[in-house]
């Protein structure tokens, strides 16, 4: 049996959720609750194998609640909920805290398939996992110094006296880059940037 516990204050969400995972395969026992003090005794009280949790939970710093729960009950996944505007500004505290990241407006598919990922027993990768994880850190040390400099508006040519580099090796590394991070112009990799934020040099 898994045990997975829904901290969300709207009510139409904690119903949809349960609704969602009472469709999984695997066995579930489902637990809901609205304010921090509730989850909190909940947690005290049972072990569970996922959290789902809400960025605004009334009574609480939440992305310091995922930190607490990582630290006092390391075993339990955690997948947060949050509006699209605020992925910008939670990005990095989430890949070292959460397991798991949703819009409130995700499709019931987006969320029935990232549930049953994070529930034991499980063991077939989500194709959303790649949304969790950030696009940057595969780049090597030279292909971050590149990445910065095209993010600064620096041409090719200005980049490859910056680095000492011939500007056909500076081409290879912007080809790399965009292939990596799987875009087609600067705008694209502007785009990158803002969202998981500039790497810095290994």
């Amino acid at each position: 049996m898994n045990y997975i516990l829904i901290a969300h204050e709207p009510s139409i969400m904690r119903c949809g959720l349960s609704q969602i995972i009472s469709m999984l395969p695997a066995p579930v026992t489902v637990l809901m609750v609205e304010t921090t003090a509730e989850m909190a005794s909940a947690l005290q009280q049972q072990s569970f194998d996922l959290l789902i949790l809400s960025r605004h939970l009334p009574g609480t710093d939440t992305l310091s609640m995922m930190k607490m729960v990582k630290e006092k009950h390391p075993p339990t996944k955690i997948l947060l909920f949050t509006s699209r505007e605020e992925k910008t500004r939670i990005v990095d505290v989430l890949f070292e805290t959460a397991d798991g990241y949703l819009s409130n407006k995700s499709s019931e598919e987006d969320i029935s398939l990232t549930i049953s990922v994070l529930v034991p027993g499980h063991k077939r990768l989500s194709p959303l996992r790649s949304a969790f994880s950030n696009p940057l850190e595969q780049l090597s040390s030279r292909e971050i110094e590149v990445m910065n400099l095209l993010a600064q508006g620096l041409p090719l040519l200005k980049i490859a006296a910056h680095m000492e580099l011939q500007v056909t090796t500076v081409s290879t590394y912007k080809t790399r880059i965009f292939k990596k991070l799987e875009i087609n112009s600067i705008v694209e990799l502007l785009d990158k940037v803002r969202t998981y934020g500039i790497r810095k040099l290994a």
